[in-house]
């Protein structure tokens, strides 16, 4: 086999095994413990992600309507500073040492609080009776903010878990990935990568469910969990670096797919950037509207799962399948995505996400409302409405996040590929900075302004204006698809023309 002597060339795979698994078998020892590691790191993230909104949810004062606020006044700047931070590890410790400091970091957080704050959290947190009277006292902007005040280790738990997300899985992961994959593994690993990975939600959900049984030691079993998979996380990364690339066989330098150095764009020159370009303007407002909408539905779902469970354990079983079900739907969609890409023109594959949410966003925003008219035990369909509510809010997240992780994400890295170097270099670094950073804030800003004007008022009451706010942001975005569809067809179609002449005077 040319590969076992360390060719870059690789045997022919057959069409179905090329389609689901081109790995080679001498590929294992690299192939494998890398995969294992996304799993690792999606098993933790999806643990602490279902454990940080069921605290919050069912927090004494707290509710759904508080995690807007926390993402606004707490998660946005915190991640700040966290990419500041990570920034000055990299530029004096290194890659290598920079992983392991973070790492550690937040397994030290995670075992304080599972063996510390969480079982004196009574003793800790403000009471409930305490929140509410500040609320009272203050009602407006800050209304949502004492619950965090109150339940501060809570709150604090939401911070670092979103962070472990952000910081752990875009750029540690992905970074050490791109340093060591050779350009002929490329495409063969990193797909398979993200479907390993995805099974790492699957196999967190099932975990979450199996610790609700355990209710006096489920927050203690699942920080267990995820201190022991962490470890697993560090090992692997000290495995590969000392078996894998050190046999040149697995990591040769300059078979590395060289990376472009991407822009450092301050916010306002990201700002100046987009706007000087109407199609960076389109790209950016596909971004924006995705992160508002599934912003705004998840919060409400929220809301009415805990109105519908009840209980901690029954809400954080919720949260688990929605996880099974993220991962499962993930998997599918991304084995069948890249025939959607190959058969299908841009605007075809890009419309996909927007109509998803706009289908089950409008019949779980429909429901809610037939909810508020007829109320919450009445019946439709054989069914409680607000349990109908729940698993329709549930397969609208879980779908419309699969799609994202596959075709949205896809659609959205090829609609910079006809752009020119420099426009594409500093205008995707403009749309990350602006894109990114807003596009998480400006659903929470939403429902944040609504709870200052409404004070008090449930979230279910104000479905009438989320689900136009809603409506508002998805009509914008399949309006830029159509809008940037023709500009890609053009520009391509002129990139085209271009490479022939090129060829031509050659």
């Amino acid at each position: 086999m040319s590969g076992e002597s360390g060719d870059t060339k690789t045997t022919e795979f057959g069409k179905v095994r090329a389609a689901l698994w081109p790995i080679h078998g001498y590929e294992m020892k690299k192939f494998l413990p890398m995969s294992f590691m996304m799993f690792c790191i999606l098993f933790v993230y999806t643990l602490v992600r279902d454990l940080k909104d069921t605290l919050l949810v069912n927090a004494p004062g707290g509710g759904a309507k508080s995690i807007p606020a926390l993402k606004l006044y707490g998660v946005l700047p915190f991640a700040m500073i966290a990419v500041v931070v990570f920034g000055k590890l990299l530029g004096k410790f290194g890659s290598r040492k920079t992983f392991y400091i973070t790492v550690f970091s937040f397994l030290i957080f995670y075992a304080i609080f599972g063996f510390i704050l969480y079982p004196i959290a009574n003793n800790i947190h403000l009471s409930e009776g305490w929140i509410k009277n500040m609320q009272k006292s203050t009602p407006g902007l800050f209304y949502e903010i004492w619950p965090l005040i109150g339940n501060w280790s809570f709150a604090l738990f939401y911070i670092i878990s979103e962070i472990w997300g952000s910081l752990v899985i875009s750029s540690l992961f992905w970074q050490f990935a791109n340093q060591t994959t050779k350009k002929d593994e490329v495409k063969r690993f990193y797909g398979l990568f993200a479907c390993v990975g995805n099974l790492g939600l699957i196999c967190s959900g099932f975990f979450a469910k199996l610790s609700t049984k355990f209710e006096s030691i489920r927050v203690l079993m699942q920080m267990t969990g995820v201190l022991i998979v962490g470890l697993i996380i560090v090992y692997l990364y000290y495995y590969v670096n000392k078996n894998v690339l050190t046999d040149p066989k697995f990591y040769d330098p300059s078979q590395i797919k060289a990376k472009k150095k991407k822009a450092k764009l301050s916010l306002g020159e990201s700002f100046k950037a987009i706007f000087k370009s109407g199609y960076l303007l389109l790209i950016t407002i596909l971004v924006v509207a995705y992160g508002v909408a599934i912003n705004i539905s998840e919060v409400v779902w929220k809301d009415q799962g805990k109105l519908f469970y009840g209980s901690s354990s029954k809400f954080n079983n919720m949260m688990a399948d929605l996880s099974i079900v993220t991962g499962i739907v993930t998997i599918i969609i991304t084995l069948t995505c890249s025939n959607v890409l190959r058969k299908c023109k841009w605007k075809t594959a890009a419309l996909v996400t927007p109509i998803s949410v706009l289908i089950l966003g409008g019949a779980f925003f429909l429901l809610i409302m037939q909810e508020n008219n007829n109320g919450i035990n009445s019946k439709i369909f054989g069914f409680v409405i607000l349990e109908l509510v729940v698993y329709v809010g549930l397969v609208q997240d879980a779908i419309s996040k699969g799609i994202k992780y596959s075709l949205f994400d896809s659609t959205k890295q090829m609609a910079y590929i006809p752009l020119d170097s420099e426009l594409k270099t500093t205008g995707q670094a403009a749309v990350e900075v602006v894109g990114g950073r807003f596009g998480k804030s400006l659903g929470s800003i939403v429902i944040t302004v609504l709870g200052f004007i409404f004070t008090g008022r449930e979230l279910s009451s104000l479905v009438n204006i989320l689900s136009g706010v809603l409506f508002l942001v998805v009509f914008s975005w399949i309006f830029s698809v159509f809008s940037l569809s023709k500009k890609y067809e053009t520009l391509k179609e002129q990139r085209h023309k271009e490479d022939l002449q090129q060829k031509e005077e050659a």
